[in-house]
């Protein structure tokens, strides 16, 4: 145990060891509810499809590439924590493996090791996260706020001015239903096409008039 201590800890792992004990610490804190876990996230704002631009000498120095290799290991789709935690993880594994294997002590040899197993650990890390950057990238979309207004819908649930009902549309392939009212003097049935005015300041219920009525 003491050998193995010595090694994770000195000067050549130094580096591994110490990300990887931020990782650990950091979920702990989390776990134990001392900080949330948007506490280190940083927002990134990475535009794919725009280019930065640096103006060196009158001449312009593209710096979209950055962009380009952030994205291409996932770095900006997920929360950062996240992401860093599966980087640490191999990044340490195969940074005290090598420097055992190699017999590195030093700090400054310690280096030579971390450079590449940094490298392999980014690509690592592209793969693991795949299934969060779905899973984020779903939230991202449910978050949003829908455009409803403009859409049609088919009555579930007959309707009039005085009184509520429901009606259902497909929005981008998902099936939402959704509170409707209509215009004075109005009423839909069961099986009606309507077409969503505007949202009322009823909590999510939305203004409807007859499909039909619409040259």
């Amino acid at each position: 145990m003491t050998d193995f201590l010595n090694q994770i800890f000195n000067g050549a792992n130094a580096i591994p060891t110490a990300l990887l004990l931020f990782v650990i610490l950091y979920w702990i804190i989390v776990i134990l509810g001392f900080i949330g876990t948007d506490f280190l996230d940083i927002d990134l704002d990475i535009d794919v499809d725009g280019e930065a631009e640096l103006d060196v000498d009158g001449e312009g120095m593209e710096v979209s590439w950055i962009n380009n290799v952030l994205q291409f290991f996932n770095l900006g789709k997920i929360p950062l924590m996240i992401w860093l935690t599966f980087v640490a993880l191999p990044l340490w594994f195969i940074a005290v493996n090598l420097n055992h294997f190699l017999g590195f002590e030093g700090f400054l040899s310690g280096i030579l090791i971390f450079l590449p197993s940094a490298f392999v650990s980014l690509f690592f890390a592209k793969f693991a996260t795949w299934p969060f950057v779905k899973m984020f990238e779903k939230l991202d979309a449910d978050s949003k706020p829908k455009e409803i207004e403009g859409k049609t819908g088919t009555v579930t649930s007959s309707a009039s001015a005085s009184s509520k009902g429901m009606a259902e549309i497909n929005y981008d392939g998902t099936f939402l239903r959704l509170m409707i009212r209509c215009h004075e003097g109005q009423n839909v049935k069961k099986g009606d096409k309507v077409l969503f005015i505007r949202k009322l300041d009823e909590r999510g219920v939305y203004l409807v008039e007859p499909y039909s009525s619409i040259d």
